[in-house]
């Protein structure tokens, strides 16, 4: 097959929170006390193209072959009250991977190779990170085989990360990574599966060079030229089962990591903004994930389900004092019924968002909420084509919620009540 895609993406909305500068020229230009009123806001604009060739047997023991090639063109501009262009980031990247499925009597899996040229430019009076040229490849190989009693993964990745910034050192970073899995089936549909593995991660072009507002944030963010690369340690077990009406999934993993690279608060301001500092140390997350469903009812062509969730995450950092690493989620727990009668879909769900106090230096708690959606859906054949139309309401009691991951929580909140509705047509 071969295929290609083009999508675009257009944005305005506004930036909360603000900056010092217009105090800054409080004795200059607006001597007269005329100072703008309002936030500064941004416009962005995003081009993708993808490109996709797939071949069956290309050769050898090979089973297939699958070459994707992207190009993502961004740009946004972040623009004051009174109209004037304060930065303009731009980001063109170019991605390709390329991926060989083989199967033998013993072993299947996959190797290939991936590759990311990255094209980094921010230009004007609050441009917080100099341009920068990044390169990221990656070779890679997975595998799995099958055992009396047992199956067996594994995998491989070496990468290499270049950045090229247009102030400042270069930065060249070799990555490893490994992994090694079992998956043992018992008895009544009960498998069980244990995943251990190595990882590393080079660290990102602005965990490196920032220095100046990002008014996204709401900060000041400063850059480490001198980070390491970060390192971690993952343990993870997960009990399946499956049955003729209940099914459940329950995952538990430690991760333990060397030099994790954080955005910590100082307590200390520039042009009007908190400044954030990105710094390593090491770290420690705990965290289970659950999600159960069970058919209440089902007959020909349609079904009742009902399902839960829950989720869980606790972090903190190798230091003395205040352990708490900033913008860790809190608990999540919910529930949903999903109905289905021939070309009809229909879901309700409720997730309930714990409040998160146990947080960092220079860090607000964040309350609990509540969030209730729906989705109703219908798919329609036309003929050789595919019509399909749905509609869905997000947070339709329209509660106050304020996510703990975002630096901006407590100047801007999640979406209130939200209805989309879409119309897809496959042919």
């Amino acid at each position: 097959f071969i295929g290609v895609s083009l999508s675009k993406m257009k944005a305005d909305y506004g930036l909360p929170g603000g900056h010092g500068h217009a105090e800054d020229h409080e004795e200059g230009e607006h001597e007269e006390g005329e100072h703008e009123e309002g936030n500064p806001f941004l416009e962005l604009e995003q081009t993708r193209t993808d490109f996709e060739l797939g071949l069956n047997d290309p050769f050898g023991m090979f089973s297939s072959l699958n070459v994707r090639l992207g190009r993502n063109d961004y740009e946004h501009e972040e623009i004051e009250p009174n109209g004037e262009i304060a930065s303009t980031f731009s980001n063109e990247a170019w991605e390709l991977r390329t991926e060989l499925v083989y199967n033998s009597e013993r072993w299947s899996g996959s190797l290939g190779f991936q590759h990311t040229d990255r094209e980094f430019s921010a230009v004007g009076e609050e441009a917080f990170v100099p341009p920068v040229d990044t390169r990221d490849s990656g070779l890679f190989w997975v595998a799995e085989r099958s055992f009396s009693g047992f199956d067996l993964e594994g995998g491989i990745r070496v990468g290499k990360v270049q950045h090229d910034p247009q102030e400042g050192s270069d930065r060249d970073f070799t990555t490893y990574s490994a992994s090694l899995g079992f998956v043992v089936p018992l008895s009544d549909g009960l498998q069980v599966g244990l995943l251990s593995d190595y990882s590393a991660r080079a660290p990102v072009t602005e965990e490196l060079y920032s220095n100046g507002p990002h008014l996204v944030t709401n900060a000041f963010e400063v850059g480490d030229p001198e980070l390491d690369k970060e390192r971690a340690v993952n343990l993870a077990a997960t009990f399946r089962y499956s049955g003729e009406v209940w099914q459940a999934t329950v995952t538990t993993y430690i991760s333990r990591f060397t030099d994790f690279i954080l955005e910590q608060a100082t307590g200390n301001m520039a042009d009007g903004l908190p400044i954030f500092q990105f710094q390593q140390e090491d770290a420690r997350f705990l965290g289970f994930d659950l999600e159960v469903s069970a058919k209440l009812s089902e007959w020909e062509g349609g079904s009742l389900t009902i399902r839960g969730m829950a989720d869980y995450v606790d972090a903190e950092l190798d230091v003395s004092g205040n352990d708490n690493l900033p913008r860790i989620p809190p608990m999540r727990f919910g529930a949903g019924l999903e109905f289905k009668a021939g070309k009809l879909t229909a879901s309700l769900d409720y997730m309930g968002v714990s409040e998160q106090d146990d947080v960092a230096e220079g860090e607000l708690m964040s309350p609990d909420y509540e969030d209730l959606s729906a989705y109703i859906g219908m798919t329609i054949p036309l003929g050789e084509r595919l019509l399909s139309v749905f509609a869905q309401g997000k947070n339709l009691t329209d509660d106050e919620q304020r996510h703990h991951t975002s630096f901006i929580k407590e100047f801007a909140p999640a979406s209130g009540r939200t209805i989309e509705v879409g119309v897809r047509l496959l042919f």
